[in-house]
Parts: structure tokens; C-alpha cells; sequence
């Protein structure tokens, strides 16, 4: 079986991406999210974290309630509302505009961990480095040259021969 899968050339390199939309999640945000206890916590913010960043922006874009989120979550009302009262208490949502009968709208804060005092705190998105990295790596010129020099590496390694050209 073994020998069939180095054999097989079929097999495309992308073939495990998600189909559909998916959501790309810091490790410092899964970090202490897997750190919550209790569990139903880490489905609230994450909930939260997707109906906000998932969408591109750092707040909610639609109105929420608690019992829409404990219905689409599957938890107690209560614990969803003793979830929401923890995160909006540590800073984690910030409560934007809130209406009566359909919910409220919340700015999701992200959380940072300070070495100093050994605890997690939440700051506003733009004064994190690990979601501005990205950005920056972008328009970063020397980050362009290097992949262009690794490209011009892969080539001339290709026609001296080091790898096989798997392109048949």
C-alpha cells in the first residue's frame, strides 16, 4: 500500500484545502481559548470571534442575542449569559449598540499574554502583532525577494539536477 502512494502521481497537493469558507484562528486566540474552563465558554467567544473576523471586521455584523447563541450552540441560556458577563467583564466584547427584541452588536477584543504578570488581558486588534504580521509581510519588500531568490534557488537546483522535476 505504501509503495502505491510514492508511486501515485494523481494525487493533487491541494486536494486537503476546505471547500467551503473557513476561518483562519491565531495560535494565541486557540491557545487560550483550549485554556477555558468551562468549555461552553470557548463556544461563546468563538461564536463571537467567527460572526466578527470571520466576516473580515472586529465586531459583529449582525445583531446576536443570548438565545440565539445558546440555541445555534447548544448550551443553557444560563450559561451562555454567564459566559457573556465573563467575556464583556475581562474586556473580551465590548458591547457596540444594543436593541430590545433582536439583540446587541459587540466589538471583539483579542487576547495577549503578558509574561510579566503571567495572565491573559484583551486589547483592541490593531495593537496586537500576530494580526498585523500578515499586513506587513505583504508589502515587506525584502519578504518578496526572498521568495523570488528561492524560486530562482528551486530552478537552478531543478537543471543542475538535486530534485526530480515531478512535472510529467
Amino acid at each position: 500500500m505504501t509503495d502505491n502512494f510514492n508511486t501515485d502521481r494523481n494525487i493533487d497537493v491541494f486536494e486537503y484545502r476546505p471547500v467551503r469558507p473557513f476561518i483562519q484562528i491565531p495560535e494565541k486566540v486557540m491557545v487560550y481559548i483550549l485554556g477555558l474552563t468551562p468549555s461552553s465558554f470557548s463556544k461563546v467567544y468563538l461564536y463571537i470571534y467567527n460572526l466578527s473576523y470571520g466576516l473580515g471586521c472586529d465586531h459583529t455584523q449582525a445583531f446576536t442575542s443570548v438565545r440565539e447563541i445558546s440555541s445555534n450552540l447548544n448550551i443553557s441560556i444560563g450559561r451562555t449569559q454567564n459566559a457573556m458577563t465573563y467575556f464583556k467583564k475581562i474586556n473580551a466584547f465590548v458591547k457596540i449598540v444594543s436593541k430590545a427584541v433582536i439583540g446587541s452588536k459587540y466589538k471583539v477584543n483579542v487576547p495577549e499574554y503578558s509574561a510579566q504578570s503571567g495572565s491573559w488581558y484583551f486589547v483592541e486588534p490593531t495593537k496586537v502583532r500576530y494580526l498585523l504580521m500578515k499586513e506587513k509581510l505583504i508589502t515587506s519588500d525584502s519578504i518578496v525577494e526572498s521568495k523570488i531568490k528561492r524560486y530562482k534557488s528551486i530552478r537552478e537546483s531543478l537543471k543542475i539536477g538535486l530534485f526530480e522535476n515531478s512535472e510529467e
